[in-house]
């Protein structure tokens, strides 16, 4: 009796401790690496990639179709004559280096067989209300976007006036956009637009900005920098001077829904739509097209109001509804 005794208090008085399962790390973190840093570095590499291999298809696809390939006027006309083929070369390019390589890179940013949770390409609880809404802060935003569009302008336009040597980057800008205009109005381009400056980025683009680049960023420095800054990497990435700000705004807009949907697939929704709205009304409307980017055009400036007002509830309303994901 007094053994059984003994051994139950024996027994009562082993402590247990909890042994906790070490957290799984990346590559990144295995290696002593930021993350930030090789975001940047992909993001710098990833440009300069993606010109040299869209241009140099678009040279192959084009070469035999120019009558002298020494002389620069005939190989522009070669480019007019042959916008689709200009463009198939821009989409590879965007599935090579934009699209694939991030997803690829991506795996060292996360734990082994986790690199879709990090992209965040997968569904997510209320995916389809938090995409609704996203729709309606999209449309909502262009009032915004229009007016900060204005302002980058009439920047360009007073740095234009101090260095008039700047008047460069308008040409730069005038010219790619004479190039989509020259491609919208060609037959057939309602089709092939979407694909080529609707669909293709919205896939393509969101993996490396959204995806890789956004969640990369959150990892270094948190949620609210990591969208400040991708955001503007984004603007910065189309290389048009004249329109980083409104791009910018645009890349906040679907930084924002990526985080707070935990998802990439409403900022794919939203790129497609921002995109292919334009190519839509661009193809309707071909005097849109030809106007020339100007801080001298008027602002509706009640819609931009509006677009100020409507826009911040939409934010504060899509993080009420998503409680979990904290700012």
């Amino acid at each position: 009796m007094e053994e059984e005794k003994y051994s139950t208090q024996k027994n009562n008085d082993i402590s247990y401790e909890r042994v906790e399962t070490p957290p799984l790390l990346s590559c990144v973190e295995k290696n002593g690496f930021s993350h930030w840093a090789l975001a940047f570095a992909w993001m710098l590499f990833g440009l300069i990639a993606f010109q040299v291999v869209a241009n140099v298809l678009a040279l192959i696809f084009i070469l035999p179709h120019v009558s002298d390939p020494t002389n620069a006027d005939a190989l522009m006309v070669a480019i007019q004559e042959n916008l689709n083929s200009t463009f198939v070369a821009n989409s590879i390019g965007q599935f090579l280096v934009i699209g694939l390589a991030s997803y690829l890179i991506s795996k060292v940013h996360a734990p082994k067989g986790k690199h879709h949770e990090f992209l965040r390409l997968k569904g997510a609880p209320k995916l389809g209300l938090n995409t609704g809404l996203s729709i309606l802060l999209l449309v909502s935003s262009w009032g915004v976007v229009n007016f900060l569009g204005w302002l980058n302008m009439g920047f360009i336009d007073w740095l234009i006036s101090v260095f008039p040597a700047l008047e460069l980057i308008k040409e730069l800008q005038q010219q790619m956009a004479e190039l989509i205009t020259s491609f919208i109005k060609t037959e057939n381009s309602l089709f092939y637009g979407l694909i080529y400056i609707a669909l293709v980025p919205a896939i393509f683009e969101e993996i490396m900005f959204r995806g890789y680049i956004q969640r990369a960023l959150e990892k270094s420095w948190g949620v609210w920098a990591a969208m400040i800054v991708s955001s503007l990497m984004f603007g910065a990435y189309h290389l048009q001077a004249g329109a980083v700000l409104p791009l910018a705004f645009i890349g906040f807009v679907l930084a924002y829904v990526t985080y707070i949907s935990d998802s990439l697939i409403p900022a794919m929704v939203l790129h497609f739509i921002n995109n292919g709205s334009q190519v839509v009304y661009g193809s309707l409307n071909p005097e849109f097209l030809e106007q020339t980017a100007s801080s001298d055009i008027g602002m509706p400036w009640g819609i931009v109001i509006l677009s100020m007002i409507i826009c911040p509830a939409l934010f504060l309303l899509m993080h009420k509804l998503n409680p979990k994901r904290q700012l």
